[in-house]
């Protein structure tokens, strides 16, 4: 059995980090020269931790909707901590 990690640059932060690939959160954004930009027609760049943790707070005081998986409890643990196993890819 395999596991499975993202390691990637924040597209918000610049910070490198690790996630599970099927549940990490994205904004989209596009590569501009040295560092990511946000771009509202830009591909889905995903995001770290804090990153992630900032943006789920704007959602909840701006009253936007917040995917299912997001929600619950354990979702950060699941996506930031936990591998995806290679066989469910």
């Amino acid at each position: 059995m395999s596991f499975v990690f993202l390691v990637f640059e924040c597209a918000a932060c610049g910070a490198w980090a690790q996630a599970n690939p099927q549940l990490v959160m994205s904004i989209p954004a596009r590569w501009h020269r040295t560092q990511y930009a946000a771009d509202g027609n830009g591909n889905r760049e995903p995001i770290c931790e804090s990153c992630a943790r900032r943006l789920l707070d704007r959602f909840t005081r701006e009253g936007l909707p917040i995917p299912e998986a997001v929600s619950r409890s354990d979702y950060f643990d699941r996506a930031y901590r936990d591998a995806a196993d290679e066989g469910e890819l």
